[in-house]
């Protein structure tokens, strides 16, 4: 399908919507590639170098994939659905299948960049551990759990979004203020959003854990693992599928506004 002008595809199916958009993150500037590996690193940076009790509420060899996993969302891919897409997503807005076919890509896109990663790391601490039973629900947990952030993120976008402009035109317009506040507000509140609906996603599994191990998941029995991590990934499948639906009825009821923002980058 294209928009009226004819110069915009959409795709028609998951499997084109995913191809396109890995198209999309594969060139410059590289954002979701990016920011997956940067945030990566820092992490990381953080478990290795810091006592980790600073930055993480749960320890053990286990947590580190799956903390890890969360972290590499925590950025703007995740948010900012719609603005960096502003040409598709405007062709695609009167559609309610083809809007969501897009948001849809755009998670599998940012789960293919880092769920696979983090599996690998959970199977070689897996096998150094021997902890066969843990290392399988990890890897469960690593896969379905984050799917609720990922559903539920993309609500802040359809109220703020911003457009990805380069820097030297943000320093062009520096005399425009609430456009730098707004900017800057909006590339560091993932930090706190996305790391914010993990834990609400995890709550009643870190709540049972955390009785259960004392933030240990070292001191967690495999059964007592195995309850938690079914019960993240049941409410991470279950916000996925209701948080992109809130998206998609979110945006068509602003309507008028998101689209006038969308079609006009110099708006920052």
């Amino acid at each position: 399908m294209s928009s009226d002008a004819g110069a915009v595809t959409l795709p028609r199916t998951m499997r084109e919507a995913v191809r396109a958009e890995f198209g999309r993150a594969l060139r410059p500037p590289y954002e979701t590639p990016g920011v997956v590996v940067m945030n990566g690193l820092l992490m990381t940076g953080l478990w290795l170098l810091l006592p980790r009790s600073w930055f993480f509420d749960f320890t053990g060899t286990m947590a580190f994939p799956i903390i890890l996993a969360g972290w590499m969302y925590a950025d703007v891919p995740a948010t900012n659905v719609f603005a960096p897409d502003s040409r598709r997503i405007l062709a695609a807005f009167d559609n309610g299948r083809e809007l969501r076919l897009l948001l849809f890509a755009k998670n599998a896109v940012l789960w293919l960049f880092v769920t696979p990663l983090c599996i690998a790391i959970a199977i070689g601490l897996g096998a150094a551990e021997h902890q066969a039973v843990v290392t399988a629900l990890s890897i469960v947990v690593i896969a379905l759990a984050p799917l609720g952030v990922l559903g539920l993120s993309g609500i802040l976008g359809t109220y703020f979004p911003y457009h990805p402009l380069p820097l030297r035109w943000r320093w062009e317009h520096r005399r425009n203020r609430r456009m730098l506040v707004r900017w800057g507000t909006l590339v560091l509140l993932p930090y706190v959003l996305v790391p914010g609906l993990a834990v609400v996603v995890l709550a009643p599994t870190l709540e049972a854990w955390s009785k259960l191990s004392d933030k240990d998941i070292r001191k967690l029995s495999d059964a007592d693992f195995a309850i938690g991590a079914l019960i993240a990934c049941g409410v991470g499948v279950a916000l996925w599928i209701i948080g992109h639906r809130a998206v998609v009825a979110l945006a068509r009821r602003r309507g008028s506004r998101l689209t006038a923002y969308l079609a006009d980058p110099e708006r920052g």
